[in-house]
């Protein structure tokens, strides 16, 4: 993927771009949230994906060419039925997300970029943003530094039972079809362990962000 946007976004040698991953029901939201109300930008690339597959008519035109019909009535993607295109561990699966992601992450990569540019612009020293597919897409390359957020596989689906109502064993084959966390941990510049409770999330989070400080911005 071309990551063109990225280059020349930042204003000053003591800005960082800092990533946010990890696999689903980690808690990845969780983590953003809290580092969010320290006072930092948090973007979410899920998020503006969902507004763009359900805005951008570009998007959505290349989604129903490649997929067939996918929206319901009000415009909206009808979110259930790209699900079970794309999420599982056939090769099927697989190939149906790749196809997905080249409709969308072009498309989500550059307003991350433009967001971003404008944070740095008006004097934000961290900037971050939450991604599921970090790794997967390439998109480590744009980032000066990249937490992962890790738990247990049977608190991930705990989680995702009581979060989302998604069934035990639909939540293991969301996990299953995404990049292994010990691959990803690998990778990491941060691992925030969040197996505990929201309090032991913050401290985690905190303790994070001050050695992301210290690497980054020290020189403040």
């Amino acid at each position: 993927m071309n990551f063109q946007h990225f280059q020349n976004i930042k204003t000053a040698p003591t800005q960082a771009f800092i990533g946010i991953t990890g696999g689903i029901g980690s808690g990845k939201s969780t983590i953003a949230e809290i580092i969010r109300a320290n006072a930092y930008t948090v973007l979410s690339a899920d998020d503006i994906g969902r507004e763009l597959t359900n805005s951008d008519a570009a998007v959505k035109a290349s989604i129903n060419a490649e997929f067939g019909e996918m929206y319901h009535a009000d415009g909206t993607l009808n979110r259930a039925k790209m699900s079970e295109l794309v999420f599982g561990a056939s090769p099927a699966h697989a190939e149906a997300l790749v196809r997905l992601n080249a409709i969308v992450h072009p498309a989500v990569w550059k307003a991350v970029a433009e967001r971003v540019q404008s944070c740095f612009a008006k004097g934000e020293t961290l900037v971050f943003n939450e991604t599921a597919l970090l790794f997967e897409t390439g998109a480590d390359v744009v980032y000066d530094a990249v937490i992962v957020v890790d738990a247990q596989e049977e608190i991930r689906i705990q989680r995702l039972a009581e979060g989302r109502n998604i069934p035990p064993e639909e939540a293991r084959k969301r996990i299953l079809a995404q990049m292994p966390a010990e691959e990803k941990k690998a990778r990491a510049n941060f691992v925030i362990n969040n197996d505990g409770s929201r309090n032991d999330a913050e401290q985690a989070t905190m303790s994070c962000l001050d050695d992301i400080r210290q690497k980054f911005t020290a020189k403040n």
